[in-house]
This record gives C-alpha cells, structure tokens and sequence, in this order.
C-alpha cells in the first residue's frame, strides 16, 4: 500500500478530477499525477489536499497532466500544472504570501507558488508591486516579478535589495 493512498482516494473522490496516479520520482519524492476535469484547477486541488491531509500524507508534488504516464520519469515536476506543498519559511517568504493570497483572493500560497500559475494579471501585479512595496519597504519592479520563478526567488530579490542598501 502506497504512503500516498489517502491523498490518492481523496483526489478521485473529488468531482473535479477524472484520473490520479501515484508515483515516485527517482530522487524519491512522491508524486500525484491528476487528469483534472476543465473545471478544476490544479492549485485548487492542491489546496484541498493540503488543507484535507496531515503534512506526512501530502505528496511532494501534485502534477496536472492530460493523460497519467506510465511512470514518474515522464512528468515535468516543475513546470506549469506542478504544485508543491512547501510552505513559506522565511519571513519575507510568509510576507510574501499574505500578499499574493490577498491579492489573488486565494486562501493559501505555497513558497514554490509562481504568481502567474495562481491568476496573475496585469492588473493583479500592479497591485500586487503595490502592496508588496509599501508593506515591506521593497524596490520590487514589474521585471523582477517576471523574472522570478516563484514567491520563494521574489522574497531573495526583496532580501537581497534589502542587504545591499
């Protein structure tokens, strides 16, 4: 029996999914592979596993795909559709996230979160710099939001501006 068959049995009770597979990566970390239907949104999944299981039966990663592989080599584990259940560490990170979940209406932000993966726009990144520059004294431009994969790389661009001034 899989470490991840509780969060297996959850997904493919839930009305948004139509197929999940549970798989490990070679270094080890245990996947969750989902067919989400066209209403489900794989970060929504990902937050109702988070919010439904303890942290020990959380996959590493959730991974929307088309069509489940036959194995965990064949899955892009950090692009587009791959969610993770890192939480934010740092305090800018737990900053950062307080904004972002602000911002974007969502109720939680993983630190491995990209803002344009959650519904970020223009608009919402205007806001969001906005925010982001008043409550933490940050320089943050629209190019550094851009060019940071994730809320944990924008936290080191704000911790590093802040060091060097």
């Amino acid at each position: 029996m899989s470490d991840l068959d509780n969060a297996a049995k959850l997904l493919r009770e839930h009305p948004g999914v139509t197929e999940v597979a549970a798989l490990r990566t070679a270094d080890g970390r245990r996947v969750l592979a989902v067919v989400p239907g066209l209403a489900a949104a794989p970060v929504d999944l990902r937050d109702h596993l988070w919010e439904a299981l303890e942290p020990a039966e959380r996959p590493d990663v959730l991974v929307a795909v088309d069509t489940l592989p036959a194995d965990a080599a064949e899955l892009d584990t950090e692009g587009p559709g791959s969610h993770t259940f890192r939480a934010p560490s740092t305090p800018t990170e737990e900053d950062l996230a307080e904004i972002w979940a602000e911002v974007l209406g969502r109720t939680r932000v993983a630190a491995d979160d990209n803002f344009l993966d959650l519904g970020g726009d223009s608009m919402t990144a205007a806001l969001l710099l906005d925010l982001t520059n008043e409550r933490l004294e940050a320089d943050l431009t629209l190019g550094d939001l851009l060019a940071a994969p994730s809320l944990a790389a924008i936290a080191e661009t704000v911790d590093r501006a802040r060091a060097s001034s």
